[in-house]
């Protein structure tokens, strides 16, 4: 169903044009607050942001932090209650003692509110676009005017059932007084986790969040607490003197996340608004440099599982038992569980996805096989016999394969020595330098051994560019290929096999892919054996060893070059035998 009958709420055309961004960091803390300045560093931007085994500096742990947080809070007048969560997992790892007390919601209602109505719809995706731009405005800029008008005394009941809130309800003193709904900072750190994994409400709320502007639409600065982070944060912010059966009735609330935190900051002193909001400032700050020790435990890891090695923010999925990248939520709908490793269990996944798994990049639906340890582009399922079991991944992790760090998990273009076939022909192909040369016969290697299937259409456009470019056409320049039965040994120069006379003269020998003599004997022919030229491609340098001429390769004759300057100063040449 499409949900079309909300009221809508005149909008300011300016506000409604507003893209959202995320507003850059201001001022943490104001002058004179009692207490530490706010800790340097805040959240890293994406899943991802740093290298594997890159050392953090000492910081402190989440209670540690929420202790600190409580402590200057208090020195200022202030009450907090906060609850720290973990992002990935919704384990708790930090809490005020009066986490689990009832504080007047204000504003976090219409987070309650906004969840409510994407339920009922049936998701998200049932909404109208006017509907989600209510509710988005709702959010981002706290409009009163937008919840009184959406108002229903069934969605905080309908919410802390789904979300299991029991401390959660509506206000006792009159109806319809959302200001007054009782929450408390547990159960806020409850929604924010199980909504961000439920498909209805999550991949729409949590970007949402990541949107909340500086100031309401009644002019209220708010842009503090979680609203005042930089990097990856998201926010929902809450004030007013609605907290009539506390001492102190003045609120001051700031729910929402870091790149690895959900965090409810809930706040009453007799002062309004300040300096809640600067207190509420230095806890976010405070909590989102810290830093959650990781007790390691025994995990099951399948394809498909979202993993983190432990002491790094670097998020991947697992497919063919290899952690592969990812850069973003964006493409897999939002945040999902992640799995927290140690450096154990870290070393027991692949180094790359075994052979034959198959990929889909989420972004563009494209398919890819993996041979050798590289995404091979696999243009139709028919070549397969129809669609097969496939593990969705980030694209970027397929468009970058072979890259350093994060991105080390999948290989640009196969592993030398991998053998694969296309199916129909039958025809099998080894890797040498990323490319396939043609295998005529299984005898060259005392029998059969295990291949790769993989698309024909990947080996006849291998090096086009985009999705091709996971195989070469020809070898990499440098490549050494032993010819079988005489075990003769080649470079590779410009695509062609050039006789390596002596490995003396190469410093000692090097590793070396056995091919099919007949690969290097019909070397340039047309079809299977295409894979190699019968000359170097013109414009190829050649550095011959001994003496160190260079040559340069017009219309396959080897050209001496006696000086560089006429291109411009030296060029890459591969060494060869003279």
């Amino acid at each position: 169903m499409r949900i079309t009958g909300l009221a809508l709420v005149v909008l300011v055309g300016a506000l409604l044009a507003d893209g959202g961004v995320a507003v850059a960091q201001r001022g943490l803390a104001q002058p004179g607050l009692a207490g530490p300045a706010v800790a340097a560093g805040m959240a890293t931007a994406v899943p991802g942001a740093r290298v594997p085994g890159q050392q953090l500096a000492a910081v402190p742990t989440p209670v540690q932090s929420v202790a600190t947080a409580a402590s200057h809070a208090s020195a200022n007048g202030v009450t907090e209650y906060i609850s720290v969560i973990n992002r990935g997992n919704g384990a708790a790892v930090g809490r005020t003692a009066n986490a689990g007390a009832q504080v007047a919601s204000e504003s976090i209602f219409k987070l309650m509110l906004a969840s409510y109505y994407l339920v009922i719809a049936g998701g998200y995706r049932n909404m109208s676009a006017a509907s989600l731009n209510q509710l988005s405005f709702m959010l981002r800029f706290s409009d009163d005017g937008t919840a009184n008008a959406l108002f229903s005394s069934s969605a905080i009941p309908t919410i802390a059932a789904r979300y299991g809130m029991g401390s959660t309800v509506n206000a006792t003193d009159r109806p319809g007084h959302w200001g007054a709904a009782r929450i408390t900072a547990a159960d806020m750190t409850t929604f924010l986790y199980r909504a961000s994994v439920d498909a209805q409400v999550g991949p729409w709320l949590i970007p949402v969040m990541s949107q909340t502007a500086p100031n309401g639409s009644d002019g209220f600065n708010q842009h503090f607490g979680l609203n005042a982070l930089a990097g990856v944060h998201g926010s929902k912010q809450g004030w007013g003197g609605d907290s009539f059966w506390t001492a102190a009735p003045n609120a001051i609330n700031s729910v929402g996340y870091t790149d690895r935190y959900f965090v409810a900051i809930l706040q009453l002193s007799f002062s309004y608004p300040d300096p809640a909001r600067a207190t509420s400032t230095f806890a976010a700050g405070t909590i989102a440099a810290s830093r959650t020790p990781v007790v390691p435990v025994p995990v099951t890891v399948h394809n498909g599982d979202f993993v983190e090695r432990a002491g790094s923010t670097a998020i991947f999925r697992v497919a063919g038992g290899a952690p592969v990248w990812v850069s973003s939520w964006q493409p897999f709908g939002g945040p999902h569980p992640v799995k927290i490793l140690s450096t154990a269990q870290w070393s027991r996944l692949r180094m790359y996805p075994a052979d034959g798994t198959f990929l889909t990049g989420v972004q563009n639906g494209e398919v890819y096989r993996v041979a050798g340890g590289a995404p091979v582009y696999v243009s139709s399922w028919a070549v397969f016999g129809g669609p097969k079991p496939t593990t969705g991944v980030d694209g970027v992790a397929i468009a970058r394969a072979g890259a350093a760090g994060v991105l080390a998990h999948l290989r640009s273009v196969p592993a030398d020595n991998t053998f694969v076939v296309t199916p129909g022909s039958g025809a099998v192909y080894r890797l040498a330098g990323g490319a396939p040369i043609y295998v005529s016969t299984w005898a060259i290697y005392g029998g059969g051994k295990a291949t790769v299937s993989i698309d024909a259409a990947a080996v006849a456009n291998a090096g086009r560019g985009g999705r091709w470019n996971h195989l070469a056409y020809r070898p990499a320049n440098g490549t050494y290929l032993t010819a079988s039965g005489n075990h003769q040994v080649f470079r590779v120069a410009g695509g062609a096999p050039l006789y390596v006379t002596s490995w003396a003269v190469m410093g000692g020998a090097r590793p070396s892919v056995l091919v099919d003599a007949a690969a290097i004997s019909r070397a340039g022919q047309p079809g299977h054996w295409s894979h190699l030229r019968r000359y170097p491609a013109d414009g190829t340098f050649l550095l011959a060893l001994p003496g160190g001429r260079v040559y340069r390769v017009a219309a396959g004759r080897a050209v001496y070059v006696p000086s560089w300057a006429p291109y411009g100063g030296p060029r890459p040449a591969v060494p060869i035998t003279a």
